[in-house]
């Protein structure tokens, strides 16, 4: 194999697979690597797990094919630090050595067997399949995906719930102390509805390597307990965690007796403050007292004092007091866009935080008990 390549376009595909691959790197050594295989136009980067894997090739130019089975954790960083634009990559046929040329510098680079790699196979039909665009499902992630749960104790928090149906998609997310909520169309409806529940830190890595300049196609196909997605030059496949993802309809409220419209920044800045000094840092309690022109904030520590601050707004309903972490309510507000936010409260009842005037994007969050 004698690859050339610019330094760039090597790093991607590094870059791309070591991340996968050291998501499995609990698993068996020979799938704890990635794979380099130039025999076609492109050159191929793969790597394979039991949670996840992708295949994604970069320009270069081929003049002998061939194929490489790395698990070196330190080609990625030394390939980034390289000198010049272009690199060389050779192996000689039946050679353990993979030969790295960067300017003056050289690494010969250990390979094992590439008849032990799991290549990953492409899937291009399954249960369900639709299209969307790639910035339209970066923005369904990262408005859901933030709220999945870190507990492994209940796998089904872990994981943002994918619901399509019709021309509409849906991604929900949530913690049981939190949920997001965001929707989106479809150009063509889908044969049948499709559900799947998807690892968060899975969906992470797909929306890394989601184009954002310019929209590019996104095929996505359910398969029995995986999911698949593939677009530009990249195929990525994660697996789906089993079991029955709770009701977020009956989660999110829909009845207040308080409606509470505020600058989104000034309040931002108010939670941040009260925030500092939260008797608890665990919970962060942050008092709210919610009135017709303005919403008070209270936070104390009893080794500390006592913060009081206010911000304008315009509320439509009785007065309200509510106590809400105020952590889990800056993670909420930092993933609104607009100038203005609406709060949507109700007496001991969950908090609904969205944009003004849109309802395709929504955030609850759970009141705290006080003494």
């Amino acid at each position: 194999m004698k690859l050339k390549l610019k330094k760039e376009d090597l790093n991607k595909g590094l870059q791309a697979v070591h991340r996968i691959a050291q998501l499995s790197n609990t698993e068996l050594h020979t799938q704890s690597g990635f794979l380099i295989k130039a025999v076609s136009e492109h050159i191929e980067f793969q790597a394979n797990g039991f949670d996840m894997a992708i295949r994604i090739h970069v320009p270069g130019i081929i003049e002998e094919k061939g194929e490489a089975y790395i698990a070196n954790p330190y080609l990625t960083e030394l390939t980034r630090r390289l000198p010049g634009d272009e690199i060389e990559m050779i192996k000689q046929n039946g050679d353990t050595q993979l030969l790295l040329k960067g300017g003056k510098l050289k690494f010969e680079c250990l390979t094992i067997n590439p008849d032990d790699f799991s290549e990953v196979d492409v899937v291009n039909s399954g249960q369900v399949q639709f299209t969307t665009d790639s910035i339209t499902l970066k923005d369904l992630i990262e408005h859901t995906a933030f709220a999945c749960s870190t507990d492994t104790v209940r796998p089904i928090f872990s994981g943002t719930y994918l619901d399509v149906s019709g021309t509409t998609i849906n991604m929900v997310a949530t913690d049981t102390h939190r949920l997001a909520y965001k929707s989106a169309s479809l150009e063509k409806p889908v044969d049948q509805p499709f559900k799947a529940v998807i690892p968060s830190r899975l969906l992470a890595e797909i929306s890394r390597h989601l184009p954002t300049d310019i929209p590019e196609m996104v095929d996505i196909i359910l398969l029995r307990n995986s999911l698949a997605v593939t677009f530009t030059n990249v195929y990525m496949k994660t697996r789906l965690i089993e079991g029955e993802f709770p009701d977020y309809h009956r989660v999110i409220p829909s009845q207040f007796s308080c409606v509470a419209t505020v600058n989104r920044q000034e309040f931002t800045n108010a939670v941040e403050r009260a925030s500092l000094i939260a008797k608890d840092a665990g919970y962060n309690v942050i008092d709210f007292m919610v009135t017709n022109e303005s919403i008070n904030m209270t936070s104390q520590n009893p080794d500390y004092g006592t913060i009081a601050d206010s911000v304008p707004c315009q509320a439509i309903g009785d007065p309200l007091h509510i106590a809400l972490n105020g952590k889990l309510l800056l993670d909420l507000l930092k993933h609104c866009e607009a100038d203005d936010v609406v709060l949507k409260l109700g007496e001991n009842k969950p908090v609904l935080v969205q944009n003004k005037d849109d309802n395709n994007c929504l955030f609850v969050v759970t009141p705290m008990r006080t003494k």
